[in-house]
């Protein structure tokens, strides 16, 4: 198996788990995907935006960005392209769907991307397009002014 195919599948072995730990809260599962040393960011949202160092730290910002807003809403996740698998990367553009009650629709592009060491991830980016903003403070402001979405 090449190297691309390798970080490819091993991505697609994380967002599956991803998918299993979201709906039975088991987040050890999601540990043997990430570096000790692993940095999460999130960039492109002044809402969301931050920066989170370790393993540990970056699995307890994911799982409280998902109670708090994900688990709150009706989401589904897809992508949206192709993934580019780069010597240590694999990026993935896609969106992810909110509706909550009788809601709109929110959807939120995002392009994902993974940098491996040894098989690990060593840097998780969640880029999100600028024009995410507006729609998400709109939409928050008129469907779930009671959540307080963050990662940190």
């Amino acid at each position: 198996m090449s190297p691309d195919a390798t970080l490819l599948q091993r991505f697609v072995e994380y967002a599956q788990a991803f998918e299993k730990t979201y709906v039975d809260d088991d987040w050890t599962r999601l540990e043997p995907y990430f570096a000790p040393d692993a940095v999460y960011r999130v960039v492109g949202s002044t809402s969301w935006d931050c920066e989170v160092r370790g393993r540990a730290q970056v699995l307890a910002a994911i799982r409280k960005f998902v109670n708090e807003f994900d688990r709150k809403c009706t989401r589904t996740v897809r992508p949206t392209g192709a993934p580019l698998v780069g010597a240590d990367s694999v990026r993935v553009p896609g969106v992810a769907t909110y509706t909550r009650g009788d809601s709109d629709e929110l959807a939120l592009h995002i392009e994902m991307i993974a940098q491996y060491r040894d098989g690990l991830i060593i840097r998780l980016s969640d880029v999100f397009p600028a024009e995410n903003e507006a729609r998400v403070r709109a939409w928050i402001e008129r469907w779930a002014p009671d959540l307080q979405p963050s990662y940190t």
